[in-house]
């Protein structure tokens, strides 16, 4: 009985870092969802990140390609983390491919199934209250 109560205690901290809170306040996210990494619009929307490292460094955007039954942390062709929580979590339309921003507050503030361009969603970020204080605070 002792072991199924220290269980239920470390439960919360065992899914902490599949359900995404790590980031709430630290950074801002990019969920692409698809069926597979070779759906055509995953690859169309993960292409318009590319070479765009310093854009999304300073609007703290951290990208997750999430698959049924995996996830890429990223843009780069990483190996995939067999997990299905953020699939499951994120994709509750069963459509092929959804693109979701989710702001430093955890709510979402965009989402598509249609490939959206990186300018759009800079933009979007650009036009939020804390976007624009960190701004402020760099000039």
């Amino acid at each position: 009985m002792k072991s199924f109560l220290s269980f239920l205690l470390l439960l919360p901290l065992l899914t902490y870092a599949q359900d995404l809170t790590e980031h709430r306040w630290q950074d801002r996210l990019i969920i692409i969802s698809a069926n597979s990494y070779q759906h055509p619009k995953l690859l169309e929307q993960v292409k318009e990140f590319q070479n765009k490292t310093e854009e999304l460094a300073d609007r703290k955007l951290i990208i997750y390609q999430i698959t049924p039954s995996s996830y890429i942390k990223g843009i780069e062709k990483n190996q995939p983390t067999k997990d299905n929580t953020l699939y499951k979590k994120y994709d509750t339309t069963n459509k092929n491919f959804k693109v979701i921003l989710i702001g430093l507050d955890g709510g979402r503030k965009l989402q598509s199934s249609k490939v959206v361009s990186a300018t759009q969603i800079f933009d979007q970020i650009d036009q939020m209250p804390m976007r624009r204080q960190e701004i402020k605070l760099k000039n």
